[in-house]
């Protein structure tokens, strides 16, 4: 009897139980077959053809934006700008989280309704504006959708007497008043010959060489050494720390996170195109990249993901992989199988985070010089020649021996075996090769010029 009791009631312990339904904001969702409806297609194939794929899962999309609340997504005081939102999926649980706001950037005219209604629902915390994601200024969208926000949050690289400034404050009293003494020695340093007030034995040199060594040392000064130049402002010029070598004056992009985080959920097929803007953004400091080191979160298929994370040696080390690792920290969060998006995809997915580098590989190295750079070194079908070979296709024999020698190189390597060090420090000394190959024909030009003008002056006839 106990047997059989225990064997009736265990497949009533075993029932599943049913889950609530989860919740998020935005009013009611779009399924399937809402969309096959909003573009008026028979089946999913259609969708499929035009690179139209969406995330309709909410327990995934809610699994995503919890990951984001542990890693990035750390603070409230934060807006999320979302690129191709669509139906508003991933929009509905990036808005279960607390933040400022959500910015939504989509092309597509058909999504407006969808998008309202979820603005609504939302008290104007979600805010849309239809562009193409590739030609559109982000900064500009959010003016104007958060102005406030913008205002309070944008960060602006300080001019050279407030850097000077910020380093003397951060050295401490001593550096400062170490300037002011500087600035009182340059004032008088019109009597170097024979020092102050006619001394022969002293010197303005000499003096100012010691007045810098003193200043090194930990003492008070009596006056505000915030106000080393007229009217309480620094002056750039002698405004300097003891010791400039390890001034950090760039403390406003490296410092602090920023207020904006983005998250790109946009066809494969221009995907390839966003990183590249970003990275050229991002190595000028410009667009979305004037709130700091913006993280960027992109859902790419996974063998464009394995190009980006791809080491030095590997077959799919690319021009892509030295674009994104120079200027970015690269992380891989999770990978899809083909049935997570709506339509069914043939490739699967992957979710990368991107966070810009507080110290760039390469000082002064623009993305645009980078990008042109390895478009002539690794070009496809060449990516297995030696760099010599690969370097004497665009550039003149005498600086690929210069640069060769100068990064201690050996040019039999292969193009696959260096790493994004040494493609980048390449990349420095090609543009410091074009930059002064553009600028020494104007100079030949204008000393010839200056030559014939002088030769015609010297004829009576205004001729040679």
């Amino acid at each position: 009897m106990h047997g059989a009791s225990t064997s009736s009631s265990s497949p009533q312990a075993a029932a599943p139980v049913a889950l609530p339904p989860l919740r998020c904001p935005g009013g009611p969702r779009v399924k399937a077959e809402g969309i096959k409806q909003l573009y008026k297609v028979p089946h999913a194939g259609f969708l499929a053809k035009y690179d139209q794929r969406f995330m309709l899962n909410l327990k995934l999309t809610h699994q995503l934006v919890s990951y984001l609340s542990r890693t990035t997504l750390t603070t409230p005081d934060k807006v999320l700008v979302e690129l191709g939102p669509g139906v508003g999926s991933l929009t509905r649980s990036l808005l279960t989280r607390p933040c400022v706001g959500v910015l939504g950037i989509e092309v597509d005219e058909r999504f407006n309704p969808h998008l309202e209604q979820i603005r609504n629902y939302t008290n104007n915390k979600f805010q849309w504006v239809t562009a193409d994601v590739l030609k559109v200024d982000e900064l500009e969208l959010l003016n104007s959708a958060f102005p406030h926000f913008v205002k309070a949050n944008v960060r602006r690289p300080p001019s050279p007497g407030q850097e000077t400034w910020a380093a003397n404050s951060a050295a401490g009293p001593a550096a400062s008043s170490g300037a002011q003494r500087a600035a009182f020695t340059d004032d008088t340093a019109e009597n170097d010959a024979e020092g102050y007030e006619g001394a022969p034995l002293r010197s303005a040199q000499r003096e100012r060489l010691l007045r810098q060594r003193r200043a090194r040392q930990s003492y008070q000064h009596s006056d505000d050494t915030h106000h080393s130049g007229a009217g309480g402002v620094a002056d750039p010029e002698t405004a300097t720390s003891p010791n400039p070598a390890f001034d950090v004056t760039n403390h406003w992009w490296s410092n602090g996170n920023a207020k904006v985080e983005v998250i790109a959920n946009l066809p494969f097929e221009i995907i390839t195109e966003l990183l590249m803007r970003y990275a050229a953004d991002c190595s000028q400091h410009r667009g979305l990249f004037a709130f700091g080191r913006v993280p960027v979160h992109v859902f790419t298929q996974r063998e464009v993901a394995e190009r980006i994370l791809a080491p030095a040696g590997s077959v799919q080390f690319s021009r892509l992989s030295v674009l994104c690792q120079c200027f970015f920290h690269v992380r891989l969060k999770q990978t899809f199988v083909d049935q997570t998006y709506y339509p069914r995809t043939e490739v699967e997915g992957a979710m990368l985070t991107l966070e810009p580098r507080s110290v760039p590989l390469a000082h002064g190295l623009d993305a645009s010089t980078l990008i042109h750079f390895t478009n002539l070194l690794m070009k496809p079908g060449l990516r297995a020649a030696t760099v010599h070979k690969s370097l004497s296709r665009f550039a003149p024999a005498e600086l690929v021996q210069y640069m060769l020698q100068e990064l201690r190189m050996d040019g039999a390597m292969t193009v696959l075996d260096l790493s994004v060090v040494e493609v980048t420090r390449l990349a420095c000394l090609w543009q410091q090769f074009v930059t002064m190959s553009q600028q020494q024909p104007q100079q030949e030009s204008d000393g010839a010029e200056a030559e014939a003008g002088s030769c015609n002056a010297g004829s009576p006839n205004g001729a040679v």
